[in-house]
């Protein structure tokens, strides 16, 4: 009896070390075909480019000759291999942006829609890792698009991939169609909250088989602050998991996310005036809750914002210090339960303090690592992320 026990005990291990290598071979296999063949996207909005390597991702697309201004709505790519030998290109690119006119780069080279004007804000990524521990890739596609909200405030929304596939053009195309300006905002003479900036960002489909990691954060101004003094930004990050499970039926689920904020990393003289959420667990729902306090850390006004975002079989690990001016959350997600299949979002938020007329400038750090049950035990990835500065 004993000698059966064992050697059902040996087929056990083998039969599952067997499983995983299958399962090892099969990833590997799925992440090698990335790339395959695509059709070309049928813009319902005209699209005109500068470059050469345009016309294979649109059906409707015509080259701009000699940068001449167009007078209709439309969306402008650019082929950033081919643009950076033009030196007319960022003069153009500057004239359209401020026009109101959604611009992509492709192909790399985003650097030529940055810095176009001054105060531009261009966040960049600055380093990253997949869930495999390899380095992220550069930026591929860079999405901008500017245009007025009142008569002293220009909102700016930017979109980042580095994901070399096609797939990264497809969700640039459509970011730039859904973000194509329709309204204006009133100006006010009370203290208030006004959205100026907005950052989205996908690794695509460059983190097969593990998942997606998406962000979407709002960046929002103090008006109306009464001190000559300071000025005080809200970051609300919106930050996403899509695990394998949900996109290719992998078995990867999302584990932890993991998000920061170093408010002071690039200058001592910026500070965390507040954030939120803190350590939270046992509940299905977390409220989040930031602004500033007249007579507090040198505010003359009250102005808060708040909203909630859900928590179920999640577990919020407040890692914040205030001696270091930095946010931290770890969310510690159930992969077991249906949290960790299903895509995923967190919302934490924090309160930056620069001196007045001083720019955003700080660094942001999102990531997210997966798990994998195989039969006896899970199986983790290391943490993919992305630090942007902003």
């Amino acid at each position: 009896m004993k000698m059966n026990t064992r050697l059902l005990g040996l087929l056990i291990v083998l039969a599952t070390v067997s499983y995983i290598a299958m399962a090892t071979a099969t990833e590997a296999l799925a992440m090698k075909n990335v790339e395959g063949q695509y059709e070309k996207i049928n813009n319902s909005i005209p699209v005109y480019y500068i470059g050469k390597n345009i016309t294979k991702y649109f059906t409707k697309a015509m080259d701009i000759k000699e940068l001449e201004n167009v007078h209709k709505k439309y969306i402008l790519v650019v082929d950033g291999k081919y643009a950076k030998r033009d030196s007319r290109v960022k003069a153009f690119l500057k004239k359209e942006i401020l026009s109101g006119v959604p611009v992509i780069v492709v192909n790399g080279n985003t650097k030529i829609v940055k810095n176009l004007f001054k105060d531009q804000f261009c966040p960049e990524v600055v380093a990253g890792q997949t869930p495999d521990g390899k380095p992220i890739g550069n930026e591929t596609v860079y999405g901008y698009i500017v245009y007025p909200i009142d008569n002293r405030t220009l909102m700016t929304k930017v979109f980042i991939s580095t994901d070399p596939s096609f797939e990264a053009i497809l969700e640039a195309y459509e970011w730039a169609r859904s973000n194509i300006p329709n309204k204006t905002v009133t100006i006010k003479d009370t203290p208030y909250w006004n959205q100026i900036y907005q950052l989205d960002y996908t690794t695509g489909d460059s983190w097969k088989p593990y998942g997606r990691l998406n962000i979407r954060t709002l960046y929002y101004k103090l008006y109306n602050d009464g001190s000559g003094t300071y000025d005080w930004y809200d970051i609300h990050v919106r930050q996403q998991s899509v695990p394998g499970e949900e996109l290719w039926s992998s078995g990867w689920k999302t584990a932890d996310m993991y998000t920061w904020i170093d408010a002071d990393y690039y200058h001592s003289n910026y500070f965390l005036s507040d954030y939120s959420p803190t350590t939270t667990s046992g509940t299905t729902t977390v409220t989040v809750s930031i602004g500033v306090s007249a007579g507090e850390s040198g505010a003359q006004v009250s102005a808060s914002q708040s909203w909630s975002y859900t928590i179920p079989d999640v577990f919020v690990h407040d890692q914040s210090d205030y001696s270091k001016e930095l946010a931290k959350w770890w969310h510690d997600v159930d992969e077991g339960k249906a949290v960790g299949s299903d895509t995923y979002q967190i919302e934490p938020g924090a309160t930056i303090r620069v001196p007045n007329g001083a720019a955003m400038d700080w660094k942001e750090h999102y990531g997210v690592k997966y798990g994998k049950w195989n039969i006896l035990w899970w199986t983790y990835t290391s943490e993919g992320w992305v630090e942007f500065r902003i």
